[in-house]
């Protein structure tokens, strides 16, 4: 253990070997993904360990970690991360990560959601010469009022079989886009509802109380705290929430119709199922690393094996094997795969037939271990 944290220690020191290993990965075109991720951390030494905004609501100390995922002719990677406080937004984080690692060009265009938004940001985007395609928070001054009925948007198109509505804004800087997208009204409506629903049925057992230790003479609430707990008509409530439904995109990029723009920002999926990898699949999903430098050696370990398990499933796709074999399925045949040293040579042994039939698929050769060196480059 000594040891290993001496090396974890010592690899954590050098964050600007690291940043050039990952520089290299930068695309000069293409779509460039980021999202934000948090690292539980119950380490006491830990500078950035700090309770802040987590979606999971983990009140807990953890690590806010910015990754950036390029999509580049068809190749899709992870590229670069960066650790901040708890406590930093990704808002903030944004224009440091961005800067870091230098990333700048014309032909690259930052994907990310409404919780990097900001004049600032987008000013700085501008400024590296960087296209964007960023969700905006429902109110944008740049949005006139909301429909009340699909027939009053200008444009609509399919998404995924699902109809697509579209309003378009152009500006000097670029151009806004709101979307309704009525299967997302349903499920927002539904959701809604429902917890209308549970909110009057707890003031109802509310008042129930009050009303009984009212007529004991032992009441509790102040009259104006009493009729608070009058029920809401959720119908009525409901018509209120015009927004349901819909969502904001902003782009720099005048040359993108709303449908392009749309199709680019769904991309951001990548992103995400890169973060299920990272805590199912690389089980990082908490760290027990105890001081700042042996946790970004952590963080790096973890972005060479997220680098690693990307290039085996780009494998899997360019052999058309994907509605097969999941990542998961490949490991568990191969990691059984197993060589002896006899008289001076390295001989596979036995495996099955399933494992072998694998093999084959992937061009990994068996027959002399020798050759297993560089595959699934």
């Amino acid at each position: 253990p000594k040891t290993l944290q001496e090396l974890l220690c010592r690899a954590g020191m050098d964050r600007d070997a690291i940043r050039s290993y990952m520089k290299e990965d930068l695309p000069a075109d293409g779509i460039v993904m980021f999202d934000g991720h948090r690292i539980v951390s119950a380490s006491r030494n830990l500078e950035y360990a700090r309770v802040g905004y987590d979606s999971r609501r983990r009140f807990l100390p953890q690590v806010n970690l910015l990754y950036m995922f390029s999509v580049s002719d068809g190749r899709r990677l992870p590229v670069f991360y960066k650790q901040f406080a708890g406590d930093v937004t990704d808002v903030t984080a944004f224009g440091d990560i961005v800067s870091d690692a230098g990333l700048s060009g014309g032909n690259v265009t930052v994907i990310a959601d409404k919780g990097f938004e900001s004049d600032f940001n987008e000013d700085l985007l501008d400024d590296s010469g960087l296209g964007y395609v960023i969700a905006v928070r429902r109110g944008c001054a740049d949005v006139g009022e909301i429909p009340d009925r699909p027939e009053k948007y200008q444009k609509a198109f399919l998404f995924r079989g699902r109809a697509i509505y579209c309003n378009e804004y152009r500006g000097s800087a670029g151009n806004t886009y709101l979307y309704y997208d009525m299967s997302l009204a349903n499920d927002e409506a539904a959701d809604f509802i429902c917890r209308r629903e549970k909110a009057n049925a707890a003031n109802e057992m509310k008042r129930e109380k009050e009303d009984a230790r009212r007529k004991r003479g032992k009441g509790k609430l102040t009259q104006e705290e009493y009729d608070r707990l009058q029920p809401v008509d959720v119908a009525e409530a409901l018509q209120a929430h015009r927004a349901n439904g819909t969502f904001i995109l902003k782009t720099n990029r005048t040359g993108l119709n709303c449908a392009q723009a749309y199709y680019l920002y769904k991309t951001r999926q990548d992103i995400e199922q890169a973060f299920k990898s990272y805590d199912d699949t690389l089980d990082a999903s908490a760290s027990y690393m105890r001081d700042q430098y042996s946790f970004e050696a952590w963080l790096f370990i973890n972005h060479l094996a997220l680098q690693m398990l990307y290039a085996v499933l780009q494998t899997i796709a360019d052999r058309e094997l994907t509605a097969k074999y999941s990542f998961d399925d490949a490991m568990q045949f191969l990691k059984h795969i197993r060589a002896n040293r006899i008289e001076g040579r390295w001989r596979a042994t036995k495996v099955t037939r399933q494992t072998m039939e694998l093999c084959r698929k992937l061009d990994i050769e068996l027959a002399d271990p020798e050759k297993l060196k560089g595959t699934l480059k």
